[in-house]
């Protein structure tokens, strides 16, 4: 049975991309494990503020962590800008 969870954050990935762990990031965020899983896997997403703290953890943009899904929407390619149709 193939996931077709949307997915909204991304924090997954940067985390990966840093070379950190969810356990990591939970105990930096004085958070659950299981809590931070469940965003990484899209299961749950984090409150405002807490993906800002995330997001100060690892150094970079609060947006940085969340999927911009209005290309994917719109059936526009990854180059291709919603300027490009005004």
């Amino acid at each position: 049975m193939t996931d077709e969870r949307t997915q909204l954050n991304c924090i997954k990935g940067i985390l990966e991309d840093q070379g950190r762990t969810q356990t990591w990031l939970a105990k930096k965020l004085g958070l659950t494990f299981a809590t931070v899983n469940a965003w990484c896997n899209n299961r749950s997403q984090p409150y405002l503020t807490d993906l800002v703290k995330a997001a100060e953890l690892l150094e970079v943009a609060p947006a940085d962590l969340i999927v911009d899904g209005t290309k994917k929407e719109k059936g526009l390619s990854e180059t291709q800008t919603l300027i490009e149709f005004s």
